[in-house]
């Protein structure tokens, strides 16, 4: 069993952690300003070179045409003030002309099938750049924090959704396993990393299902004024 599985199944059926001394520092940001989008940006590629998925740039920074797209938004948790968490949320909707997303590139048969079992005006909300700081890349918290704030976006900006979609690294199925997604396809390489992934895919039924098993993802239940104001870009505070 991987150490990110053991921290899981510490985490399953209701068993939700006591604030500890190392909560304390842990903010998150909508990254809209561009601050923000190069704090994701460089935690990205800090990530991906430190575990050799990306050759060196001289920008340091990694980001790609879907982040210049308006179906994307990317999160930055912080601790005591330095960047070391993000993820991103892609939304295909086609009746708000939101018709792509990186899954759909990498998997195009899967989404089209996935696309045709779904009623009408479904929307599929994917999962992608989720990346530690290589400082962090043992704290295993931190994905836990980045889901809570991926599933506040998605609840917030697209209660709509109809699959939540993760094209995961294949190490890391048995982890989404536990969060109740689903194989569906793969592996095949990822845009722009050199790793293969897996499709996973998960509905709306099985989202109740994971906050039930790990509600330290469940931000509904932190209350809207615990993150007041984090729709807007402001900071707030992950505990």
């Amino acid at each position: 069993m991987s150490a990110l599985q053991t921290v899981t199944v510490n985490y399953v059926r209701g068993a939700v952690p006591e604030r500890r001394a190392g909560h304390a520092g842990l903010t998150a940001r909508l990254a809209l300003d561009a601050q923000t989008k190069a704090d994701a940006y460089r935690v990205r590629y800090d990530s991906y070179l430190g575990g050799g998925f990306i050759d060196p740039r001289d920008d340091q920074m990694f980001a790609d045409a879907d982040d210049r797209l308006p179906n994307a938004r990317s999160v930055v948790v912080y601790k005591h003030g330095k960047p070391v968490a993000s993820v991103r949320v892609c939304v295909l909707n086609q009746e708000k002309g939101w018709h792509d997303i990186p899954a759909r590139r990498v998997f195009p048969e899967a989404i089209l099938r996935i696309l045709e079992g779904l009623p009408a005006g479904s929307t599929l909300s994917e999962l992608n750049r989720l990346v530690r700081h290589p400082d962090y890349a043992n704290d295993f918290e931190l994905v836990f924090v980045l889901f809570r704030f991926a599933t506040y976006l998605m609840a917030q900006d697209t209660p709509w959704c109809s699959k939540i979609l993760s094209c995961v690294r294949r190490n890391h199925t048995s982890f989404y396993k536990r969060l109740h997604f689903e194989y569906v396809d793969g592996p095949r390489r990822y845009a722009g990393v050199k790793f293969e992934t897996n499709l996973m895919a998960g509905d709306q039924a099985r989202y109740q299902d994971m906050l039930a098993d790990m509600p330290i993802i469940d931000t509904i239940a932190q209350g809207e004024a615990a993150y007041a104001g984090f729709l807007q870009g402001e900071m707030v505070s992950v505990f």
